[in-house]
């Protein structure tokens, strides 16, 4: 090759090389871009199940408040009643309780615990003066002030459980004035608390976010972008330059967001072959374009493999074609023309040798009432579950199991007397022992089949026919005498 054809041909591979690498890449910048708007859209959708599922929960204070708005005096059996269906409602619930306001003539009105439901997480908190905790104290005042729900977060309520953390809300409970309507006085605070872990937790179980890092921040003023909670993947690197962030409504005076990074095993998984398919096909494309260019001087040699592979793939067609033809297209057994020639071929076989040759006849009791009622789609699942427990039943080269015609089979086992009725009612057992439905039979329940079973020493001057005759006569007598028997003929 001259070196200006070397020079050119050197030239498209690198033009055609470069051209693939650049529609690879705006592909794969693409793809990532979509798989990102959808993480993002994914993270806003767990952000709003997260916002709804808290105030789903916060929703339980307001049911406990109806109780206190519509009676003056509450008592601790009430009050414990309506509790316990609260808790048994809310699996995230730690403790319920009620917080009266007990003024005093001298100073600031005090906030004892007077109920808390569970009693068992009660550990001596009942008549707690809530408002001696400078971290309730505060929460107090405003929930008087402006009327509203108070959540303290990561608060640990139990002394004797400190490591449980969670979220203290305090909802405002109001008198009203019988005069006018409105609301009085405040009576008190009914608080609760919650597991925060325990209730996102079980609310991500519902998202495949195996491979995602999600972290739940309270970005109200002054709380320093405080962890909430944290999701750490078991597989996968977070990827931080695709971190996510969506902001949750305000819940209780409260800014919380959900931020988001998706691990490199999520990017993975979302990422299809594509640019490295187009990338393959630039330089299968590239060397194909190079291999023709230099293909002139073997063009005849490809030409003849070309013609012997197209042979070779003839020939295993016709293969093919032939065992296709002495095979059942249904059942994938040996077909009638299988069955008439392999008989055939041990027939003179056996007359040869002098050894006994053995047909078994096999048929389906009643198998158009199975069609008439489960239908022909289920009449064919029966034919090849009944051929395939048949041909488990065999097991020597010779044998063959045959679909002799519509529901009936055949078995031929050459070198085989008249013990094989035994195999007979082996197979008469297997098929029972399906136990595939059969309401429609008079027989039994379910599907059953009646054997006859033949054996001779091929004689010559002999026939199959006289062999198939013998079966035929014994299944015959099977079918006459009561059907899902074995018969041995004379």
């Amino acid at each position: 090759m001259k070196r200006s054809s070397s020079f050119a041909l050197w030239f498209i591979i690198l033009v055609c090389l470069t051209f693939s690498a650049l529609v690879a890449c705006s592909f794969y910048s693409q793809e990532r871009r979509q798989t990102l708007a959808g993480f993002n859209t994914e993270v806003d959708a767990i952000g709003n199940q997260v916002f709804q599922e808290l105030s789903f929960q916060f929703e339980s204070l307001y049911l406990l408040k109806a109780l206190f708005d519509g009676s003056t005096a509450v008592s601790d059996e009430e009050f414990h009643r309506i509790a316990k269906e609260t808790l048994a409602r809310h699996g995230n619930i730690l403790a319920l309780g009620w917080v009266p306001q007990v003024e005093h003539p001298t100073g600031e009105p005090s906030y004892p615990l007077d109920y808390l439901s569970p009693e068992q997480r009660r550990s001596g908190l009942l008549g707690f003066n809530l408002a001696a905790v400078p971290a309730i104290s505060p929460a107090l005042q405003a929930g008087l002030n402006q009327r509203k729900l108070q959540v303290i977060l990561q608060f640990p309520l139990f002394a004797n459980e400190p490591e449980l953390r969670g979220i203290f809300a305090l909802l405002p409970v109001f008198g009203t004035d019988v005069s006018n309507g409105e609301q009085a006085s405040l009576r008190g605070y009914i608080v609760g608390f919650f597991h925060l872990d325990r209730l996102l937790g079980r609310l991500l179980e519902k998202h495949p976010i195996a491979d995602i890092d999600l972290t739940l921040l309270d970005l109200t003023a002054g709380s320093k972008h405080r962890i909430l909670y944290h999701h750490q993947p078991p597989v996968g690197i977070p990827v931080s330059a695709s971190s996510y962030l969506t902001e949750l409504p305000v819940i209780a005076g409260h800014q919380w967001c959900l931020r988001a990074l998706p691990t490199d095993s999520y990017l993975n998984r979302h990422s299809s072959r594509v640019p490295h398919l187009i990338m393959l096909s630039g330089f299968i494309f590239t060397f194909l374009v190079a291999a023709y260019l230099r293909a002139a001087a073997v063009r005849s040699a490809e030409i003849e493999e070309l013609v012997k592979a197209r042979t070779r793939k003839l020939n295993e067609t016709n293969d093919k074609l032939a065992n296709l033809s002495m095979t059942d297209g249904l059942t994938d057994i040996a077909n009638r023309r299988n069955f008439d020639s392999h008989l055939n071929v041990e027939w003179k076989r056996g007359i040869r040798e002098q050894q006994p040759l053995t047909l078994i006849l096999i048929d389906i009791d009643c198998f158009k009432a199975y069609n008439d009622h489960y239908g022909h789609l289920q009449g064919d699942n029966c034919l090849r579950r009944v051929a395939k427990i048949l041909h488990e039943q065999t097991s020597r080269p010779r044998d063959l199991v045959a679909r002799y015609g519509g529901e009936e089979f055949a078995l031929i086992l050459p070198h085989t007397d008249c013990a094989a009725k035994s195999l007979g009612e082996q197979c008469r057992s297997a098929v029972e022992a399906l136990a595939l439905p059969h309401t429609a039979s008079p027989i039994a329940s379910c599907v059953t089949v009646s054997v006859g079973v033949a054996s001779l020493v091929p004689q010559r001057g002999s026939q199959p026919v006289d062999l198939i005759a013998l079966a035929d006569q014994a299944l015959y007598h099977a079918k006459n005498t009561g059907c899902n028997r074995v018969v041995l003929a004379d």
